[in-house]
């Protein structure tokens, strides 16, 4: 650089600290015009700086947004799981009410059993139950359970000690005399063989084929028999089919046997107690 480039670049650089320095009017006015043309600038780079800030520190901000969020999931799991807990037990309470309930209302001699295990090859077939001779339970004895009221499950077939299986509703070897609900007509209702993944349905036949069955009609045991008490809910027709010689009513079980539990067995001396 050549002395006159010297020479003007101190006169500049003077010339700029004279003009930011001194107090006259005049430099007020040059400090505010600079400054004006200056702020764009200014606001622009502050703007970037914020920017490189957040991100140079964006990864522990994230790791920490991560962790507080992983921990509010967690709550949220937990308190839903308590949820589910208490709606649980509010349920089994209710139920087990209900069925304690019916049980000091009618004038039969119950045993309360509960599902120990079924089959996987016969699985709307039978169901084997806790309760056994030494309970007082025998052979072709009812069994219930609650569905909001009682419905009818099965029967006992073997009986052991202290277990003893439950022949369901849907075998085809248990048959119950059945009757529809505000008609005289009266009938069989038996299972019919369904596999493992298809809930069978029950069918009440030998029914008058003249007769007008509407869908939803309650179906109920008569007591007829000696096994299966009287005034038993067995379900709801679904259809009703015309056959060759007989009517036939295709009926939903009242006991989604899927999800079945607590039973009653009911003891034979009392069993046609309506």
């Amino acid at each position: 650089m050549n002395k006159l480039n010297v020479a003007a670049l101190l006169l500049f650089l003077a010339a700029v600290v004279a003009v930011f320095t001194l107090k006259t009017p005049q430099t007020r006015a040059i400090q505010t015009w600079v400054m004006g043309v200056l702020s764009p600038f200014i606001r622009g780079g502050a703007q970037v700086e914020q920017q490189v800030q957040q991100v140079t520190a964006s990864p522990r901000d994230v790791a920490a947004l991560e962790d507080e969020n992983r921990r509010l999931q967690q709550e949220v799991d937990k308190l839903s799981i308590t949820a589910r807990k208490y709606e649980d037990a509010l349920a089994e309470n209710n139920k087990f009410r209900g069925m304690l309930e019916y049980r000091q209302q009618i004038d039969m001699k119950l045993t309360a059993a509960r599902v120990l295990r079924r089959s996987s090859s016969n699985w709307w077939n039978t169901v084997i139950i806790d309760k056994g001779t030494a309970d007082g339970v025998g052979t072709d004895s009812a069994v219930i359970t609650y569905v909001g009221q009682i419905g009818m499950v099965g029967k006992t077939g073997k009986v052991a000690l202290h277990t003893a299986e439950v022949i369901l509703l849907t075998d085809e070897e248990c048959r119950v005399a059945a009757r529809i609900e505000g008609m005289q007509a009266q009938g069989i209702l038996m299972g019919e063989r369904g596999g493992f993944e298809t809930r069978p349905d029950l069918r009440l036949k030998f029914l008058d084929r003249t007769l007008k069955i509407n869908p939803g009609a309650a179906v109920y045991s008569t007591g007829e028999g000696g096994v299966f008490p009287g005034n038993i809910l067995l379900g709801k027709v679904k259809t009703f089919e015309i056959r060759d010689i007989s009517g036939e009513a295709v009926v939903e079980s009242a006991v989604d046997f899927s999800l079945l539990q607590d039973v009653f067995v009911v003891h034979k001396e009392t069993a046609n107690t309506p």
